[in-house]
C-alpha cells in the first residue's frame, strides 16, 4: 500500500541499501600520494604497494540482509505486528552492520596504513545511518497505525 507514510520510508530504506553497494565507506590518503577506499565488496588500492587486507565478507551479506527485509517488510503491509518485528531486526542489522565498519574493519586498515579514515566524503556511510533513521520513524508510523485500529475496533 503505497499511500501509507511508512511504505514509502521502507522504500527509502530499500534504496539506501542498494545505492549502499556502490558508493564508498570510507578513504585512507596518505602524504606518499596512495590512497585506499574501503567499500561494501571490499578494500580498493590505488598504489603498488600491495599490503594484505582483511576481507570484507560480511559486509555484503549482512548489507543484503538488510535490503531484502526491507523489501519484505513493504510487501507485508496488512500484517503491522510482523511489519514492526521485522523493522526492529533490520534495526539490529544496521547497527551490527555499522559495528563491523567502525570497530573492525576501518580499525584494522588503519593500523595497517598508518592513515586515518575519512568518512566526510564518502555517501556510503551515511547511507546506512539515513536507513536507521527511516526505519525508527516507519515503526513510529506502524506503531500509530496499529493505536489507531485497536481503539477503532473498540468502539464497535
Amino acid at each position: 500500500m503505497l499511500q501509507r507514510i511508512q511504505t514509502l520510508l521502507l522504500i527509502i530504506v530499500f534504496g539506501a541499501g542498494l545505492a549502499a553497494y556502490f558508493f564508498p565507506i570510507a578513504n585512507f590518503f596518505s602524504s606518499h600520494l596512495y590512497t585506499i577506499e574501503l567499500g561494501v565488496f571490499g578494500v580498493k588500492e590505488y598504489t603498488e604497494y600491495g599490503i594484505d587486507y582483511p576481507d570484507t565478507v560480511l559486509l555484503p551479506v549482512v548489507l543484503g540482509l538488510i535490503t531484502l527485509i526491507a523489501f519484505v517488510t513493504i510487501v507485508l503491509y496488512k500484517r503491522r505486528m510482523v511489519q514492526v518485528r521485522l523493522i526492529r531486526f533490520n534495526m539490529l542489522l544496521n547497527i551490527v552492520y555499522l559495528a563491523l565498519i567502525f570497530f573492525f574493519y576501518v580499525p584494522e586498515l588503519e593500523k595497517l596504513t598508518q592513515v586515518s579514515a575519512d568518512y566526510i566524503n564518502e555517501p556510503g556511510i551515511y547511507l546506512s545511518i539515513i536507513a536507521v533513521v527511516f526505519l525508527f520513524l516507519s515503526s513510529r508510523f506502524i506503531m500509530r497505525d496499529e493505536k489507531l485500529i485497536r481503539s477503532a475496533d473498540r468502539l464497535r
